[in-house]
């Protein structure tokens, strides 16, 4: 008997898991769109598509893992904390923005936001608690039905959609699809990785939408996950914003479809989750903020010092031979591609690193990006070496996971 209980012990430990779940997180009322300050504090309009929070649950032995892709602009750190609250303690979260720019405005989630900024949300209580009610639950029925899996697939191809939007860009056009093997039917595709910002509809758009994002998400039944999007756009083709959705939806499909596929997990691989922090220097204001923004000195450095997180974390998880990296903020391509090199020499099949999750702490550029200024510096809140610390801590959390075995 007790070999018999250690064996199913042993089988439990080397099993993985796997359920999801989608919930519709349109709000009720009109509110204030993100992501674009032109459209000061106008209200959206009614007529938009749905809007949705999507989970992929994960579970190996007592590792619980939900990733969680929401259709907003981004995940405050308050929002993070609230969901938190409201699932299982035993469950790690993996919490994600697609970075859609017709959205309501996350702002209106960061309980650090209490203070006006034209072209901004301030902070509601009362719809912080409305998400993070929606999204736990999301997560909460997830759990439901598992289906175990004999493996878990990766394709990985390149595709052309998407465009560099700072001097030396070089925009990462991996895009990997993961899917998960019951060995009854055809493997189930559970995420789509690529990098572009959900910027296909401009600011004139005040009705709500998922953007490219959105779209390939219901397309192909996947939830996704954004990359390092720090200088990336998506790139436009169509007529329309509609037809370069479509067109970025089906260039992605064609990239990777006809590619062999991988397995990364197999029974009796590892499935492991870890945070690191990341060693942040004071906040202060770019030396260009002030002026780009025609405020004072002493405003700028007063804005930045309440909008900028105090401290700021790696999110990572292993299944097998794929690491998923998050960073709270939006790294731009080099450094995501400097993340994703070293986990490869550390042995990892495919490493994707994911911009947006379990927090905000604005754009992450290397040093020499931050000292060319532009929008995106102007946004970088804790100096020049931001960027090479987030490195440091993604590489760190690499370490972690390629420890455990």
């Amino acid at each position: 008997m007790i070999l018999l209980a250690v064996a199913s012990l042993v089988l439990q430990q080397s099993s993985l898991a796997v359920s999801r779940n989608q919930v519709d997180i349109t709000p009720p009322n009109l509110l204030p769109l993100g992501g674009y300050t032109e459209r000061g504090s106008k209200l959206g309009e009614s007529g938009g598509d749905s809007l949705y929070a999507r989970t992929v649950f994960f579970q190996s032995g007592k590792t619980k893992i939900a990733v969680v892709s929401v259709e907003t602009l981004t995940i405050p750190e308050s929002l993070a904390r609230e969901v938190k609250k409201r699932i299982p303690q035993d469950v790690s979260l993996f919490l994600a923005a697609t970075h859609t720019h017709s959205a309501p405005d996350s702002q209106m989630l960061n309980d650090r936001m209490t203070f006006a900024i034209p072209g901004i949300a301030s902070y509601k209580r009362i719809w912080l608690l409305w998400y993070a009610d929606k999204i736990a639950t999301c997560i909460n029925h997830s759990m439901a039905h598992p289906s175990q899996l004999v493996a878990l697939r990766i394709r990985e191809g390149h595709a052309d959609a998407n465009i560099g939007r700072r001097k030396f860009a070089n925009p990462d056009k991996s895009v990997t699809l993961t899917y998960g093997d019951t060995g009854h039917g055809p493997p189930q595709l559970l995420i789509l990785q690529y990098a572009a910002h959900g910027t296909v509809y401009g600011a004139k758009r005040m009705q709500t939408s998922g953007d490219w994002p959105g779209y390939a998400a219901e397309k192909f039944g996947a939830e996704i996950l954004q990359g390092a999007i720090g200088d990336v756009l998506p790139k436009e083709s169509g007529a329309t914003p509609e037809e370069s959705i479509q067109t970025i939806a089906q260039t992605l499909a064609h990239a990777a479809i006809d590619q062999p596929t991988t397995t990364v997990w197999s029974p009796g691989g590892p499935v492991h989750f870890v945070t690191q922090a990341i060693s942040l220097d004071p906040v202060k204001a770019h030396p260009t903020m002030a002026k780009s923004y025609g405020v004072p000195e002493a405003f700028a450095e007063g804005i930045v010092t309440q909008f900028a997180p105090p401290t700021a974390n790696i999110t990572a998880f292993r299944i097998g031979k794929l690491a998923i990296v998050g960073v709270p903020g939006e790294p731009t391509s080099i450094l995501g591609q400097q993340i994703k090199d070293a986990g490869r020499r550390m042995g990892f099949k495919s490493v994707l690193v994911c911009s947006h999750v379990n927090g905000w702490m604005g754009y992450i550029l290397a040093p020499e990006d931050y000292d060319r200024g532009g929008y995106e510096a102007t946004l970088s809140f804790y100096g020049r070496d931001e960027g090479a610390k987030v490195v440091q801590a993604g590489i760190a959390a690499l370490k972690q996971l390629s420890a455990k075995s």
